[in-house]
């Protein structure tokens, strides 16, 4: 049990739920832990406002309930980082290099990209598979919602009813999608994220804070777009030239890669 408490803290907590008021003995009894420890373990919890005491021989101790508990955790835990938070931003900080972090599953992946559309401000340009939608919609609402201009580039058909949507044309991608479906995010200029999801544990994803990282995948993003909107502008006559999903050009400039071409 963590929150806050220690090892012999929590088991005296935890004694007191279903043994209340109770002394010292009782709480020895009950918890495990040494009678000796017992006194100076409970006076802990009462100061850290875990707990009350009554009487006096023998003194018997009831714990704060659950719910007062969380509520208690949650409100001292709220103070503590707007406090933190004042004291470091007094801190001139700068870094020499922004690194770059992996993430090894789909699901680090997909919580870290809500966690970076949350924290949007201005401006989000984003790219991933129609099958990834439902985990990114309602933050991406959200952000909508909140004046952030939301654009989004989908490998495959989605229900949105809002932000800018550019969808991409999935056929003869079969294989691109057996090996992982890539996802890539750019928020603010500030923090980009890009990889693939792999379906059996191979996911490949980074994200950084990295300046360098950030533009190159914006671009990377905006190019698709361009690309989109390219398509709507010649409609058939670029399929004359350059085949379903350009394939010409694919196979042309990635004509060595068995995965991309």
């Amino acid at each position: 049990m963590r929150a806050g408490f220690t090892e012999y803290e929590a088991k005296v907590y935890l004694s007191l739920l279903s043994n209340h008021p109770a002394s010292a003995y009782s709480i020895s009894q009950h918890s495990g832990v040494p009678h000796s420890r017992v006194y100076d373990i409970s006076r802990r919890l009462i100061k850290k406002g875990y707990a009350v005491s009554a009487g006096s021989n023998p003194e018997v101790f009831s714990p704060l309930s659950p719910e007062e508990l969380v509520e208690k955790i949650r409100s001292d835990n709220e103070k503590l980082t707007s406090k933190l938070k004042i004291k470091l931003e007094s801190i001139n900080f700068s870094a020499d290099f922004d690194p770059v972090w992996n993430l090894h599953t789909r699901e680090e992946a997909l919580d870290k990209v809500v966690e970076i559309i949350a924290g949007a401000e201005k401006k989000i340009y984003i790219g991933f598979w129609s099958e990834e939608y439902p985990v990114l919609k309602d933050a991406l609402q959200a952000a909508h919602e909140r004046g952030v201009v939301v654009f989004m580039l989908s490998y495959g058909e989605i229900p949105v009813d809002f932000g800018q949507v550019y969808l991409h044309d999935r056929q003869f991608l079969d294989d691109l999608n057996a090996q992982g479906r890539s996802i890539d995010c750019a928020v603010d200029s500030f923090v980009c994220l890009s990889g693939i999801l792999g379906s059996s544990g191979n996911t490949k994803v980074v994200w950084s804070k990295n300046e360098g990282l950030i533009n190159s995948i914006e671009g990377y993003i905006i190019h698709d777009f361009y690309i989109v909107e390219i398509r709507r502008a010649f409609g058939d006559r670029l399929y004359e030239l350059f085949g379903n999903n350009l394939a010409s050009l694919r196979k042309k400039f990635l004509e060595d890669d068995p995965v991309l071409k």
